[in-house]
């Protein structure tokens, strides 16, 4: 799914958060986007998931204004239940939808969690909950996933297997936009890479894996730019 932003706006309590914000996502690539805490990063995914509404600006999803019904997120802490296990977890979502348990297991087979059993996600460690909240994001099958700092609190070990999730989703053909501080993580994943600084785009490039995406990032935002 090809991902269009257009002129997006948006102004909390007199202060303007997105300023007239504007950029493309080729279908199935991922698209880093990065920013210090307060650089309007989840202001814009709760936009574009249609959590909330910005002022002004258009989404176009392959061309046609946007729906949900092709979207997929993992914003803020997974919306999991401690005392089920994953398959139960991703039970309850799919009873909503109508999804049959084939799809449970499938989606649990690619977010490495097949072999939990019964376990209680109140077990799971942090990371394995990350990809369990990714699990119930997925499990509807979207051309689009929105990921909002997905890798914040894990450990090297729990980051290197959410990165390879993102690479498998990404072969299958979905359109990933993830947040996160992770900097130099991301960029072995992104196509390409968008610095959001004090609500404004201030780099938007493919991902040239030679470039030193640390030394950038902290040149734009302390330089003022």
């Amino acid at each position: 799914m090809q991902v269009k932003i257009q002129n997006l706006s948006k102004t909390y309590k007199e202060k303007q958060v997105l300023q007239d914000i504007s950029f493309d996502i080729k279908s199935g690539t991922v698209c880093g986007l990065l920013g210090v805490n307060g650089a309007g990063k989840s202001t814009l995914m709760k936009i574009l998931f249609g959590l909330i509404s910005a002022d002004t600006g258009k989404i176009f999803f392959d061309g046609q204004e946007k729906t949900n019904n092709q979207l997929g997120a993992l914003i803020e802490a997974p919306a999991i239940y401690m005392n089920l296990s994953a398959f139960d977890n991703l039970k309850t979502k799919a009873l909503l939808f109508g999804i049959s348990d084939k799809r449970i297991h499938e989606t649990l087979e690619v977010i490495g969690l097949a072999e939990t059993g019964k376990k209680r996600a109140g077990k799971f460690s942090l990371g394995m909950k990350q990809r369990l909240g990714i699990g119930m994001a997925i499990l509807t099958e979207p051309q689009f996933l929105i990921l909002d700092e997905p890798t914040n609190g894990l450990d090297p070990d729990g980051i290197a297997e959410l990165l390879n999730l993102i690479l498998k989703l990404k072969a299958k053909g979905v359109t990933i936009l993830i947040s996160s501080h992770q900097l130099h993580e991301i960029s072995k994943v992104a196509s390409q890479i968008i610095i959001l600084n004090k609500g404004k785009i201030r780099y938007n490039r493919a991902n040239n894996k030679e470039d030193d995406i640390e030394q950038l990032f902290f040149k734009i935002v302390h330089g003022g730019m």
